[in-house]
């Protein structure tokens, strides 16, 4: 009895702390909001200064470089200008009736950033995997945002006596640039600076692939290298797992570290997001829209003020391993009776937060805990890492037939998401009996925190506007299957999660 007592008594403890924090975070003026998720709070506004360098008055050690700074993209973009700019002016006046050398030299770029072009630096062409097939269409999309920026800059001021060695990269020149480059017009200097704004361009797109909003990054650059030239070691390393194999998680946020948070690399807990000097990476799904698979969102927010860099590590470093605890009681129903979306009474969220964990340790990594505090006054925490890694292995819905009565199915176990979120047996939660269950949700917040808490191996992502006989050729063919039925919508890999 008195270690019930005790028992009670620390979790009734818990819940007020819990709901002490939420109140700090909602009194705050300057917390981080995701508008899509209605709300969702994530740490504290971060007011980061992307001073471009304009600080480092330092002279510079060679013709051209980038000084020590922070920079956004477009930024590193103008920074790359000065190249470009003094080859245009070296190569003289365009002859009449003749495509203009700047924009021709850019049409170069286009193709070097192109992915099914001859004159491509990634080249990525179909059969692909989904992993692949998410970088191809990642690349293409900041290959042009990078070239329409380069096409619409140029540098306040160049010199154009600039001359520097650029070692042979191997990138290719389009034909009608061979004969501009080559041709009496230029001079060997000229490739040289060519191919190093090329190759700082080729750079930089391969540096964004990781970020869904990569416009929005926030790139620390030091003198340790000519440019990004830093970056050359890290994008290897990426490539060759994404060209040899596919691209993974633990891949794409050790690159993101590479750019951003590069001392974060000696921490061998790679995690599933990071905080750094200038702002918050975590999983693109967060953010709402159509979900990705392992692309991440730069956030301008701090989750945890106490350190500046951090990896936000797994609960459970190997799920397998993790204890399954059996899923609470539901309602055995006959699939003829759950051809539409249940009436039930929604379970509403009053407030959520993405937080530290209070079982995390002051060490390099932390853990994180999606918050919620529901209109019964009821408070629940989902590790934040399990919640990412349930959405990556979770399994959309196919474009199967609708059918009034499941063939394969006669009974469904339906089941009640708060009673789900509200078990603690310290691990995940699975039927050692089988069966099909089902958790009717309406709240997206509450639909992506049941994903923290069901063993990640056969689980489905329903939408609420589908009928469920939809689920039953998704996810693997065996039981027990969990499906999630709303909160999401089609759209996206894994769907669409927003309010």
């Amino acid at each position: 009895m008195q270690i019930l007592g005790l028992f009670k008594l620390t979790g009734a403890l818990f819940i007020l702390s819990m709901i002490s924090r939420v109140a700090a975070a909602m009194a705050s003026e300057n917390i981080f909001r995701l508008s899509s998720l209605g709300g969702l709070i994530v740490g504290q506004h971060f007011q980061a200064n992307a001073d471009a360098g304009e600080h480092d008055t330092k002279p510079l050690k060679e013709a051209w470089g980038l000084r020590a700074g922070v920079y956004t993209p477009r930024q590193l973009v103008e920074g790359f200008a000065p190249l470009l700019d003094a080859v245009v002016f070296r190569l003289g006046t365009d002859p009449p009736n003749s495509k203009p050398a700047r924009t021709q030299l850019l049409d170069n770029v286009a193709a070097n950033l192109a992915t099914d072009t001859r004159e491509s630096t990634l080249r990525l062409v179909e059969p692909l995997d989904i992993s692949r097939r998410e970088i191809k269409d990642q690349a293409n999309r900041i290959g042009k945002t990078l070239v329409q920026w380069a096409r619409e800059s140029s540098s306040k001021s160049f010199n154009p006596d600039m001359s520097l060695r650029s070692p042979c990269e191997g990138h290719l020149l389009t034909r009608p640039n061979v004969d501009l480059m080559f041709g009496d017009r230029a001079a060997p200097p000229l490739m040289q600076l060519f191919n190093e704004y090329m190759h700082q361009m080729v750079l930089l797109r391969d540096a964004l692939l990781p970020f869904q909003n990569y416009q929005d990054v926030l790139i620390p650059v030091d003198r340790h290298a000519r440019g990004i030239r830093h970056l050359e070691a890290g994008r290897s390393k990426f490539l060759a797992e994404v060209l040899t194999k596919h691209a993974t998680q633990q891949g794409v946020i050790a690159y993101a570290k590479a750019l951003l948070a590069p001392g974060l690399l000696s921490n061998p807990a790679v995690g599933y997001g990071f905080q750094y000097a200038h702002g918050t990476v975590l999983p693109a799904f967060l953010a709402g829209g159509p979900t990705s698979l392992h692309l991440l969102q730069y956030l301008p927010t701090k989750i945890d003020e106490t350190t500046t860099e951090v990896s936000f590590e797994y609960k459970f470093q190997d799920y397998y391993s993790a204890h399954r605890g059996e899923i609470s009681e539901g309602s055995p129903t006959p699939a003829s009776q759950m051809q539409i979306y249940p009436e039930t009474k929604a379970t509403n969220v009053k407030s959520a937060v993405i937080d530290v964990s209070i079982a995390s340790k002051p060490t390099s990594s932390r853990l994180l805990e999606l918050r919620l505090e529901l209109d019964n006054e009821k408070c629940i925490s989902v590790d934040l890492g399990q919640i990412a890694r349930g959405h990556r292995y979770s399994y959309p819905i196919q474009n199967a037939p609708d059918k009034e009565v499941s063939k394969f199915t006669p009974e469904y176990i339906v089941h009640d998401a708060l009673r789900i979120l509200q078990s603690e047996t310290g691990g995940l939660l699975s039927a050692q009996e089988g069966g099909v269950h089902v958790i009717p949700v309406k709240d997206p917040v509450i639909a992506l925190a049941l994903l923290g808490k069901l063993y990640p191996e056969n689980v489905v992502l329903l939408p609420g506007s589908e009928t469920l006989c939809k689920a039953e050729s998704a996810g693997k063919g065996f039981e027990p299957k969990f499906v999630i039925w709303g909160g999401s919508r089609r759209g996206g890999v894994k769907g669409v999660f927003e309010q």
